[in-house]
């Protein structure tokens, strides 16, 4: 801890001490500006700026693009005449000439630059230059959720499939590079909605109430250290014009329904959003089958194991909030959210089974036919509240930030599971289970960033996270003697668990060398544990220290092309539904359990990354990426001829639960981008190749290796001013480990026509028109154990979405000012 703060410090005195030296005068100059609509006076975002040198003989010239806030900078330019040329969609072309030479005694010149649209007013509705749907910023890829005119109908996955270095499987279950370790956040912000299924979680969250989806593979010091793989920050759309406004969507098809509601609502200094939506997956019914051949290593005894059978399946959800930001001065503003989000699912199944154990000799020990009964049922309600205030100075940048987070989820898993015998069709074996848990977490941060000088800007911070979960399961088995459920106190349990995380933070942005611009910085966490089981007592969870390093730096070509390496370190901490010892006895033969001391998994990962924009919408995006983490957390199965639960024992089982493996690498590269043909077409590709390599310390096999990808194309076709054809297509190998989990393809067509002028819009989906069911096989190995599985999923589905803009909104000249960054006081 002692060593880790004065690396800590040490590091804070080297990058002062480096920019304290970084105040010499020199002779070029620096060209700023902020560009915006002349009749708004809003900010215009991912304009392209051309400056050429305007001496005769002179070839020299530079590009840059204006950010979020139109902001806009020239750096390391030598005096002399320039042309400005701006150029963007929707808007007429600027040129103007600037004298930048020794005549302007400072080291830096700033314009404010309007821009007048070439697009006629439509109504209330003004057309403006719009952003690109895929940005590439030094720290993260931006999707713009709301340019994706055919994923308005969807929820979250269908979105996440579509981003760059992103993944989803057939599940639900996210990737990001490779790597199911992502830590979610919505608003910049953590919630425990997304810890006992993220999946779930996700599959709550409309598209229609998506503004973007930023991903960080490798975020900086300012972020918690949690996720081996990277950040996915989602960002819900959010309406600061002046009056009233709302969006309206409903979705209806064979597989999904959903309806949301947004309504914004500001008058002079303050703004008020709300929305309330409600989603349905429809029942459906899986298919599958089930063989498996298991071995007794000590007695010698094999064991067959068959199942068949089909379950169906459904989702709910629904989500509602209110915010409300408050500007309380030019410099002061205060912002709060609550928000209230349910989700849960249903399964019943019916299988036929036939369960055969043999001794070392071939002669049968057991034979059995029988038929098992299973529903599951999962729900999930989770409340947030967060606040925060921003104190803005008179220095640009120069920001103190106060933030609170509360976050409690209560969930509820329950199982009911019988056998019956096919002869006489009674009951022998059964149990039943209801789960209730909850999770706490509570959040307190301090931020400040100020900038030491024009080119360097430093970030600190101080953050305590506390978070409680809780668990009690009652659980019954079935009795034949009294042919009914019987309370069993031996598998009854209760169990609690508190974490806290401390942690500090310090960050530096600036040029080095005039050529690299570096953020880099460091973060120190320390993590309490404390746990109690009722069947085992108190846990030894010992407490530990964090160290966790990171580094961006990058260099910018003429004609936006970028070159950037990245080192960050991350960890896992263990979720609610790791560490939960809740066992699942929905299927007797296959259990499933968490595990109460599980520790955290290491991870360390190097990106080299370029990257190009060309135009508007136009760009590429490559990453080398190696990721070694050490412990390593996967879930694991381990086959029991016999398993013994309270006072009960069960014969043939596999047990999974999420367990440390030793490490695991991983190294690969991922090719992402959008290009437009002609006016009409534009296509963004994503395409991923890793090579994944695990040391296994349960020894069986020692090492596993394997080769994977993954890869999508999304093609957009502008038929017209007003209807967009979409083709989207889907396709993931399967992941080597115990065995390998089958790969899989999808594919979907949508088209969308607005109507009213813009102000509504009518979709249609087909996804996988051609085949009812998506097969996925299976196979699994481990330590005396062969099995294979056989899923046929039904996937096919049509939908059609209806979207409505109300309202009218005012823009103020005022209103203009504030949105729009003041430029720096000389």
């Amino acid at each position: 801890m002692i060593k880790s703060l004065w690396a800590l410090i040490g590091l804070v005195c080297i990058v002062f001490t480096a920019q304290s030296q970084s105040g010499i005068k020199i002779s070029t100059i620096s060209f700023s500006g902020y560009l915006t609509d002349t009749a708004t006076g809003l900010p215009l975002a991912k304009a392209t700026l051309v400056l050429k040198k305007t001496s005769a003989g002179a070839t020299f010239s530079v590009t840059a693009s204006t950010d979020d806030a139109g902001h806009f900078v020239f750096d390391n330019l030598v005096r002399a005449g320039y042309k400005l040329n701006i150029t963007f969609t929707g808007y007429n072309t600027f040129s103007k000439n600037y004298l930048l030479d020794q005549s302007i005694k400072a080291d830096s010149y700033t314009d404010h630059i309007r821009l007048s649209s070439s697009i006629k007013l439509l109504n209330t509705v003004t057309v403006v230059g719009t952003k690109s749907i895929i940005e590439n910023k030094p720290d993260r890829i931006v999707y713009n959720v709301d340019k994706d005119v055919t994923s308005q109908g969807g929820t979250a996955t269908d979105v996440l499939k579509k981003v760059p270095q992103v993944t989803v499987d057939i599940n639900g279950n996210v990737e990001l590079l490779g790597n199911p370790s992502v830590r979610f956040l919505i608003n910049g912000k953590p919630s425990t909605m997304f810890g006992n299924s993220v999946s779930d979680a996700l599959q709550s969250i409309p598209a229609s109430q998506i503004q973007s989806i930023e991903v960080m593979s490798s975020p900086g010091a300012k972020y918690d250290a949690t996720g081996t793989g990277g950040i996915i920050n989602i960002v819900l759309k959010k309406n600061k014009a002046q009056g009233f406004s709302g969006i309206v969507n409903a979705t209806a098809g064979t597989r999904l329904e959903n309806g949301s509601l947004n309504l914004n609502y500001k008058k002079n200094n303050v703004s008020i959003n709300g929305y309330f939506n409600g989603s349905s997956q429809l029942k459906v019914k899986t298919l599958s089958e089930l063989t498996r051949n298991s071995f007794d290593t000590a007695l010698g005894n094999q064991y067959y194991l068959y199942q068949k059978g089909n379950s169906n399946f459904s989702r709910n959800s629904y989500r509602s909030g209110l915010g409300m930001d408050w500007d309380i001065t030019a410099t002061d503003n205060f912002s709060l959210s609550l928000g209230y989000d349910h989700f849960g699912n249903t399964n019943n199944g019916l299988y036929s089974q036939y369960n055969k154990e043999s001794d070392k000799f071939g002669s049968i020990v057991s034979d059995q036919n029988n038929t098992r009964k299973s529903n599951t049922q999962f729900d999930n309600g989770n409340f947030d509240i967060s606040a925060d205030y921003r104190k803005k100075f008179n220095k640009d940048k120069q920001e103190l930030s106060l933030s609170f987070i509360h976050s409690s989820g209560n969930n509820n898993t329950y199982y009911l599971q019988s056998q019956q015998s096919v002869v006489n069709d009674s009951v022998f074996s059964g149990s039943t289970s209801r789960n209730p848990g909850k999770d706490h977490l509570y959040s307190l941060a301090i931020d400040y960033s100020t900038p030491i000088t024009k080119d360097f800007i430093v970030e600190t911070g101080v953050k305590l996270e506390t978070e409680e979960l809780i668990s009690n399961a009652n659980v019954y088995t079935f009795s034949p003697q009294v042919y009914d459920y019987v309370f069993d106190t031996k598998q009854t349990y209760n169990s609690s668990f508190k974490r806290k995380v401390y942690a500090a933070y310090v960050s530096g942005t600036f040029n080095l060398l005039k050529v690299l611009n570096v953020i880099a910085g460091a973060r120190l966490e320390h993590t309490t544990n404390n746990a109690f089981y009722s069947n085992s007592g108190k846990a030894n969870i010992p407490d530990y220290n964090n160290f966790a390093p990171s580094v961006i730096v990058s260099h910018t070509f003429q004609h936006q092309q970028v070159l950037k390496f990245s080192y960050s370190y991350r960890l896992e901490r263990p979720e609610y539904r790791d560490l939960n010892p809740f066992i699942n006895l929905a299927d007797p033969h296959n259990i499933v359990t968490g595990n109460p001391n599980i520790q955290p998994e290491i991870g360390r990962d190097f990106q080299l990354g370029y990257s190009q924009n060309f135009g508007s919408d136009n760009n590429i995006n490559i990453i080398l990426h190696y990721t070694h983490n050490s412990p390593d957390i996967k879930s694991y199965t381990t086959f029991y001829p016999e398993f013994l639960v309270g006072d009960s024992t069960y014969s043939n089982v596999n047990v999974t639960r999420r367990s440390n493996i030793a490490s695991e690498n991983r190294y690969g590269v991922n090719l992402s981008g959008s290009f437009t043909i002609g006016n009409k077409i534009t296509v963004r590709p994503n395409l991923q190749f890793h090579n994944r390599q695990v040391n296994n310390i349960y020894n069986n096999p020692a090492k596993i290796s394997g080769f994977e990808y993954r890869g999508n194309v999304n093609a957009n076709y502008q038929v017209s001013k007003t209807l967009v054809a979409e083709v989207f297509g889907n396709y993931r190998s399967g992941i080597k480990w115990q065995g390998r989990q089958g790969g899989f393809y999808s594919y979907s067509v949508a088209v969308r026509q607005q109507l009213f002028k813009g102000k509504a819009s009518l979709g249609l989906v087909a996804v996988n028109a051609f085949g009812k069911y998506l097969t996925q096989r299976t196979t699994q190995l481990a330590s005396g154990l062969n099995a294979t599985t056989v899923l046929n999923i039904p996937y096919r589905s049509v939908g059609i979405n209806f979207m409505y803009k109300f309202g009218k909104l005012k823009i103020k000249a005022k209103d203009a000012d504030n949105l729009l960054a003041k430029p720096p006081v000389e």
